[in-house]
């Protein structure tokens, strides 16, 4: 009798050892809650109740946020002023060209892959571990098909400054420190390299931007381009938007946005989330991009605000219309060239051809 209790007590310790990995696993993706110390986080994707949403949606899950939102520009701007003084934890959103120059300066440091980096397509992350893709942008040339059919509407940027019935038409920017607005520039004149040319850019393709700004209708600051396009009083039907916001403006304006294809392909722009190299926080940051990134709240981010997840796990949760305009091919654009040179090209362009 002593023996076989001597032989179940021996059984039970080692299927308890056994056992003890498991039980010890670490939570991962959403399982991963906050311990209450506050995050400070930049991002260019804060606005339409982004920043609201992430902030409330956080909280319940144990993130204390502070978000700041700019765009993607002023974010990096902001982040090489401040330098190593700067409050910033976390960033996401921006584009391959602002995560280029960030890396280069030091300003966030790599990591090791969370959970989620292998959920997400391919190429997207940084080979170097330095940020991880969460959302995909397609960045379009927008009108709305009540007003402009698909027949009368521009099938490429340069149908806006090459054909006379699109001139006043389209919306064009005041400030060119928008993720978006440099997306649209480099899709633009990387279509005109030339090695002689001024800031590698050939005077064609310098003149087409000085056509583009001088026939468009300028940004009015504050204002949204689909109220300037349900607005009868302007004459604003077209402009540059991204994918999740042309859905998300439909719903709030009675729009139905309708998009150019163009055969050269459209700008894509790939946001991404990453920790500041002199975060004071580095473990809870690390945990919130573990928990942020994650399937399920970039399934509930996606449903929330119509976006088109990187993470595979969540595209079902995105609508049928974004996967739809994350389909149309990329163009073929040279970002080492872009991240050299876009400072410079939107100097330009605002000394020159912006009146």
């Amino acid at each position: 009798m002593k023996k076989i209790f001597a032989l179940l007590l021996t059984f039970a310790m080692v299927l308890s050892v056994a056992m003890m990995p498991a039980m010890a696993e670490e939570a991962k993706g959403a399982d991963v809650k906050g311990t209450g110390v506050e995050l400070t986080v930049y991002t260019n994707s804060g606005s339409s109740g982004r920043a609201e949403w992430l902030t409330e949606r956080a909280a319940q899950d144990g993130y204390k946020l502070t978000i700041v939102e700019e765009g993607a520009g002023a974010v990096q701007q902001r982040l090489i002023n401040e330098g190593d003084a700067t409050p910033c934890d976390v960033v996401f959103g921006l584009n391959a060209i602002i995560w280029n120059d960030l890396i280069s300066r030091g300003i966030i440091e790599a990591i090791d892959a969370p959970s989620w980096a292998e959920e997400v397509t391919a190429g997207l992350n940084d080979p170097n571990g330095y940020y991880y893709a969460i959302v995909k942008q397609a960045i379009l040339l927008a009108y709305d098909t009540n007003q402009v059919s698909p027949e009368e509407a521009p099938t490429d940027w340069p149908d806006l400054w090459e054909k006379e019935e699109f001139w006043g038409k389209y919306e064009s920017q005041i400030k060119l420190t928008g993720g978006t607005t440099r997306n649209v520039l480099a899709g633009i004149l990387t279509r005109y390299v030339d090695e002689n040319g001024e800031l590698g850019i050939s005077d064609e393709g310098w003149a087409a931007i000085e056509a583009f700004f001088a026939h468009g209708t300028p940004v009015e600051d504050g204002v949204d381009l689909y109220a300037q396009i349900a607005n009868p009083d302007s004459p604003v039907l077209m402009g540059q938007m991204w994918s999740s916001g042309a859905d998300q403006y439909d719903e709030t304006y009675g729009t139905k946005t309708g998009y150019a294809v163009p055969e050269i392909g459209i700008p894509y722009a790939v946001e991404g989330v990453a920790l500041v190299s002199t975060s004071k926080n580095k473990e809870e940051a690390k945990r919130f991009i573990e928990w942020f990134g994650s399937a399920q709240i970039q399934g509930e981010w996606s449903e929330e605000f119509k976006t088109m997840p990187a993470n595979e796990l969540a595209a079902d949760k995105a609508p049928a219309s974004q996967v739809e305009m994350c389909s149309i091919p990329a163009q073929d654009i040279d970002w080492a060239l872009v991240a050299a040179n876009i400072d410079a090209w939107c100097e330009k362009i605002m000394l020159e051809y912006m009146q």
